[in-house]
């Protein structure tokens, strides 16, 4: 989802490639090696940093601070922290009481504990459930469901009246689980004080003997019982993931185990981003799907048990999550019971939790609760328990205070405060054991109803033949769309099952599904009053049931085949303009006219500023034309710096909605999406009834990324790729063999709107995610930016060039002897292209006398280096690579033997580079072209070509990498820097950079249309709808 994504990808392969081959031997585990905590208040750069680590996004509690920086808190290794400290990411271990939080960890487990228990061994939780299956025979049944990766057996605990009489799946069933992540200790403790509550209270209480009765409670405690056992053990207390060893070594270091929460088969590996193909992060999923015992153990119990509903308990974010979680801002027709059973943020099921679709904040893929779904029709819960933070400060008169925790999920070992916390998670928990009967209407613990029908509304229409859509509960009969048109008589028509589309809508419709009917008569002006009618059968009765009642205008100009997405925001924010309607609609219209096509525009700022409907205004065009004009981001008036509308989601969400049911598309517009694809400006209001006014702060949330990467097929966003040095754009050429072979095409000219500023470059999905594993994301480069020397990542001679990758805390030399011995002049030129980190990463040549450590930077020939010390210079990029101090002291660019000269940031493709060496004449000199990183965002890379040296005037090397190195050496980092991930490398094009990129069924351009000349767009936009095939109306 977030944000500059190259190097996590780039130290993954590497990462993958070493754990593929079993160590011989491995260190054992070390304190320093162990998970500890860290706080620090950190940059957005920084924060990216520590999300790169692999650390579960909901884990890491984080607070937004009014700077624009987060305080956070961290669980991490403590060679990971010395990465990131080295980096400049200033975490340090968390105090408790004067000491470490690791420290009170080890006083506390010595100390023992007085509430919480292991799985295993006397008095631990398994002999608790045997000695609660002995003690109440005529209610329980224990089973073993299966075994953990070391043997431990699963216990399950069935409750039920008779239950060693009663044939399993005779009543309505329900899951309850916990201790899937280790250190969660209060969700086994859940687990266990609502067996006891539900049995005591047999006999006692009407409520629960009833439920007894009539329901099957079935409960698994620990899920993972290796990891949470481990967790009692010295210095493993934050453990997370099960006991696989995944180097095969033979220990269990920080590296191994599988997350079992991202091992399950549906969606398993859907991408990188909801779960990690790497074994050292922690949402590791593991070698291939549901491959775990433990997860095998789960899904042999929900294939035999007809499960109606999944409480999954998870710690510690005090989160009630529901429903899609694979992909961001996925609703489902079953989502009605999640939001009757958990609530909203006004009223939530359990005080103090905020309720949300499982993706809201980040996607996960391989989970628990959607495999349960989507294959056995359960319908899943995860309530994430109440953080330490939050629990120590409940009371005056105990000892705990936040201050003291050592992290979130520490639970107080305390019976008070554990009890205060399951007793309000019961009404919920209660809630699904008397809603199994009928989960369709489902007996909310906060007095919630499911409604029987769901009408999805919109303002305005563009077709005179119109769908609507409802979600329907899945026992009404005849059910029907109703409709006026001018306020005439009303009309009934049947409304048929929607099956879903291409990659979404077929799963939580156990209960409910969405129906359709469609409007017909209608004409242009014409205003339609609709809603949905059923019969519901109540008491053994029919009884007529109405949804909501909508009106909707139709368009006065309707029965275009191409819909021209006019999103300008001329009346917003950013930036402001003059007018109130759309400048380039006209010019995108004609264009389609001369293809053959007839359009029809949809004005976001005439139409009130509100996105449009997919339904309603989308579906009724065989594709749309999406241009955004002189817009950054749509931003409503008012609204500051760094926001963006909830209409900007809006218009995104109904273009995914469009494009999953078979639509097509061309974007663009020169920042189309360029808050997306950067994450700057990005921060919005997700209730939609009022602007985020504080960036990145509660209750914003950061528009996502996802839509580019997985619809539009660019995962890379390059801010400004087609933009000369002076400003100047360069112009485009299509792809050999692509929709625009042939085409090319300049910007600004005399017939053009003279308006493109900014550019855009992409990297194609496919470079990172490959089509023959992700063959959904497949993707095509269909225009290049013209470039004085090709393509930024594309060899500048052949087929070879020397690169490395972007990747954290590397200093990465490509070096050779130049012998100057006998000649008075020397000179080292290359053709260079780079992509860093602004002012925070760099590429330079480093040069000295061979014997001497008379180390300095050289300057560019013609000044295309910079004495600029960035923005590391402050100590942070000194402590990672001491072997800087010989050119820096402090930010003044002369060090203790030389100077600092460098380049940084984007080079806009290939440049010739010249150095001069005379000043070695008559000595040997080493020299090196450098790559250095700090610990933040990363760049593409660094790339080197056409490298030839010269002494006395005469080109004594000249190599382009074609068969090996010619002469050039690549050794490691020098003393006192990190061991670099990867070395300099010859290498292939590994990434196409383009103008445009296209997929089946979309063409993204980093350019507005209307800033071609007219002949170049019109051909643009004929080839690109050829393209999608949509044919001419002609």
């Amino acid at each position: 989802m977030r944000r500059k994504l190259l190097p996590a990808f780039a130290v993954l392969g590497l990462c993958l490639s070493s754990a593929a081959v079993p160590a011989a031997a491995a260190p054992r585990s070390t304190p320093a090696d162990r998970f500890q905590v860290y706080t620090g208040t950190l940059s957005p750069a920084q924060l990216a940093a520590v999300h790169a680590t692999g650390v579960d996004r909901e884990e890491l509690q984080a607070a937004p601070q009014a700077d624009g920086r987060t305080r956070v808190e961290a669980i991490l290794t403590g060679p990971q922290v010395d990465a990131l400290r080295r980096a400049g990411v200033p975490l340090s271990p968390k105090q408790v009481r004067g000491g470490s939080a690791a420290a009170a960890m080890e006083r506390q487990r010595a100390a023992g504990t007085r509430v919480f228990r292991p799985y295993s061994g006397p008095g631990g939780l398994r002999e608790e459930l045997v000695t609660i299956a002995a003690r109440y025979p005529g209610l329980t049944s224990l089973q073993t469901i299966g075994h953990s990766v070391n043997g431990k057996p699963i216990l399950a605990l069935r409750v039920t009246k008779d239950a060693g009489q009663v044939a399993e799946n005779s009543r309505p069933a329900v899951l309850y689980a916990g201790g899937q992540h280790a250190r969660e200790w209060i969700t086994p403790e859940m687990n266990r004080r609502l067996i006891h509550h539900m049995l005591t209270g047999y006999g006692t209480n009407d409520q629960l003997t009833k439920v007894i009765d009539t329901t099957e409670l079935w409960f698994v405690p620990v899920l993972n019982p290796d990891g949470y056992d481990y967790t009692f053990t010295e210095g493993h207390r934050l453990w997370r993931k099960n006991l696989r060893d995944t180097n095969f070594d033979g220990q269990i270091t920080t590296g191994d185990g599988v997350d079992p929460n991202r091992n399950y088969q549906y969606r398993w590996g859907y991408d990188n981003e909801g779960s990690s193909p790497n074994p050292n992060s922690e949402t590791y999923r593991g070698a291939g799907p549901n491959s775990e015992p433990e997860s095998q153990a789960l899904d042999a119990l929900a294939r035999r048990v007809d499960f109606r509903f999944f409480v999954n308990y998870h710690s510690a974010a005090e989160l009630l999550l529901y429903g899609t979680g694979w992909q961001v801002t996925t609703p489902s027709p079953d989502d009605v019971i999640g939001e009757a059973l958990a609530g909203d943020d006004a009223f939530p099921a359990v005080p103090g939790y905020d309720p949300d679709l499982g993706a809201e904040l980040y996607t996960t893929n391989g989970d628990t609760d959607s495999y349960m779904g989507q294959k056995y029709g359960v319908y899943g819960f995860t309530p994430e328990m109440s953080t330490c933070a939050t629990v120590s400060g409940w009371l005056d008169d105990d000892e705990w205070r936040p201050e003291d925790c050592p992290s979130g999920f520490n639970f107080p070992d305390d019976e008070r405060l554990i009890s205060m916390e399951f007793r309000k998670n019961v009404p919920f928990a209660l809630s699904m054991a008397l809603s199994a009967k009928d989960p369709a209407d489902p007996v909310s613990s906060i007095g919630r109803h499911t409604p029987d029908l769901v009408v999805d509304p919109f303002p305005v229409s563009y077709g005179t033949s119109q769908p609507v859509a409802a979600v329907v509960r899945r026992s009404l009969r005849g059910v029907k769309l109703a409709y006026r048109i001018n306020g005439g008589p009303t009309q009934l028509t049947k409304a048929a099952p929607w099956t879903g589309g291409e990659r979404y809508g077929h799963e939580g419709t156990q209960w409910f599904a969405e129906r359709r009917g469609v409007v017909t008569g209608a004409r242009p002006g014409d205003r339609v009053q609709a809603w949905f009618t059923a019969t519901k059968q109540v008491g053994g009765a029919d009884r007529k049931v109405t949804s909501d009642r909508f009106t909707y205008r139709v368009h006065d100009a309707v029965g275009g085949d191409v819909l021209v997405l006019a999103a300008e925001d001329v009346t917003g924010e950013a930036p402001r303009q003059t007018g109130t309607t759309a400048k380039y609609a006209g010019v995108h219209v004609d264009a389609l006219k001369r293809a053959g096509h007839r359009p029809d525009v949809y004005d976001f700022d005439a139409q009130g500023r509100r996105a449009p409907h997919p339904l309603g205004v989308l579906s009724h065009y065989r594709a749309v034309v999406w241009e955004t004009g002189d817009d950054e981001v749509i931003r409503n008036p008012g609204q500051p710096a760094g926001t963006a509308a909830k209409a900007a989601l809006d218009t995104e969400m109904a273009v995914r909605d469009y494009l999953n049911e078979g639509g097509k598309l061309i974007l663009g517009g020169q920042h189309a999406l360029r808050a997306q694809g950067t994450g700057t400006d990005a921060s919005y209001d997700p209730g939609g009834t009022a602007d985020c006014r504080t960036p990145q702060a509660a209750p914003c949330l950061e528009l996502s990324n996802d839509f580019l990467q997985y619809y539009l097929g660019a995962y890379q966003y390059l801010d400004n790729a087609g933009r000369a040095p002076d400003g100047a754009v360069y112009p485009v050429a299509g792809v050999a063999g692509g929709p625009f072979g042939g085409l090319s095409g300049g910007f600004n000219g005399p017939d053009s709107a003279g308006n493109q500023k900014h550019t855009a470059g992409f990297l194609q999905t496919p470079s990172f995610l490959p089509p023959q594993r992700f063959p959904q994301f497949d993707a095509a480069a269909g225009m290049t930016w013209q470039r004085p020397g090709g393509g930024p990542f594309t060899p500048r001679d052949g087929e070879y060039h020397a690169s490395v990758l972007g990747a954290a805390q590397a200093y990465q030399r490509l070096t050779r002897t130049v012998d100057l011995s006998q000649a008075s002049t020397g000179e080292l030129a290359f053709q260079l292209s780079h992509d860093t980190e602004p002012r925070y990463d760099y590429v330079f040549v480093e040069a000295h006398e061979v014997g001497t450590d008379n180390w300095t930077t050289l300057p560019e020939r013609t000044g295309r280096t910079s004495t600029d010390a960035g923005l590391g210079c402050d100590g942070n990029i000194q402590r990672l690579h001491p072997h800087v101090l010989h050119y820096l002291t402090g930010c003044t660019p002369k060090g203790t033997t030389g100077e600092w000269h460098a380049v940084s940031g984007g080079s806009g493709g290939w440049q010739p580079m010249a150095f001069d060496l005379s000043r070695y004449a008559g000595k040997r000199v080493e020299v090196s072209v450098t790559a250095m990183t700090d610990g933040g965002t990363e760049g593409i890379g660094v790339f080197v070509d056409q490298a030839r040296v010269s002494v006395g005037g005469q080109v004594v090397a000249d190599t382009s990498f074609e068969a090996d190195f010619g002469g050039w050496a690549t050794p490691p980092a020098p003393a006192g820097s990190p061991k670099n991930p990867a070395t300099w490398a010859r290498t292939k094009a590994m990434f196409t950079e383009s103008a445009v990129v296209t997929t089946p069924d979309t063409v993204y351009a980093g350019f507005g249309l209307e800033g071609l000349g007219t002949k170049e767009r019109d051909t643009f936009i004929g080839r690109a709808l050829t393209h999608l095939k949509v044919p001419a109306r002609r």
